[in-house]
């Protein structure tokens, strides 16, 4: 990211020198995207998405689009992205995205291996804007969903992009994912 794009980027969340991020995932042109499209046809919904890459704002990035609908006990789209376990994870602060859309609230969620259930998850909401924006989210800002457990950022397995709970054409793009100490 050049000097310029830094200045233009717009921040939520409390604020982070660039030199405290650590990149889990940044947008490149052509290849491969480790990104993956989950919808509530999983368990009978009729939700649809794709992912593709494109460019918005001048940068390359991962975009997610589709359309949830609440019909068959469904309403939700994602795009998530595997971490992995990694110890040096608790050595960090929280989680950074730059996202990119319609202005539209989406949820941030992360899985641990602490959970056992496909519902489960810590999640924390992100009000996107057709505007580069970075958001920076404490992990003691995620509220356990459905578990008792308590956030341990040594477990964390993936991170999620998640539209979710009302009927509406989704359209989201991440440029990077990462960690902030």
């Amino acid at each position: 990211m050049s000097e310029s794009d830094e200045q233009t980027l717009h921040q939520r969340g409390p604020s982070i020198g660039h030199g405290r991020l650590i990149d889990v995932f940044q947008a490149q042109d052509g290849g491969p995207t480790p990104w993956v499209a989950i919808t509530d046809q999983v368990m009978g919904g009729i939700s649809n998405a794709r992912i593709e890459q494109c460019e918005r704002g001048g940068s390359p990035c991962i975009r997610l689009t589709g359309r949830t609908s609440l019909e068959n006990n469904g309403g939700f789209v994602q795009m998530k992205l595997d971490i992995g376990p990694a110890p040096a994870l608790a050595n960090f602060r929280g989680v950074f995205l730059e996202l990119y859309g319609p202005a539209h609230e989406y949820d941030l969620r992360i899985k641990t291996t602490q959970l056992e259930k496909p519902w489960q998850s810590f999640r924390h909401g992100l009000e996107v804007s057709p505007q580069w924006t970075r958001f920076h989210v404490p992990y003691a800002d995620f509220i356990a969903h459905r578990t008792d457990a308590r956030l341990d950022p040594s477990l964390i397995r993936s991170l999620a992009v998640v539209a979710i709970g009302e009927a509406f054409d989704v359209d989201v793009c991440v440029r990077r994912a990462g960690f902030f100490r």
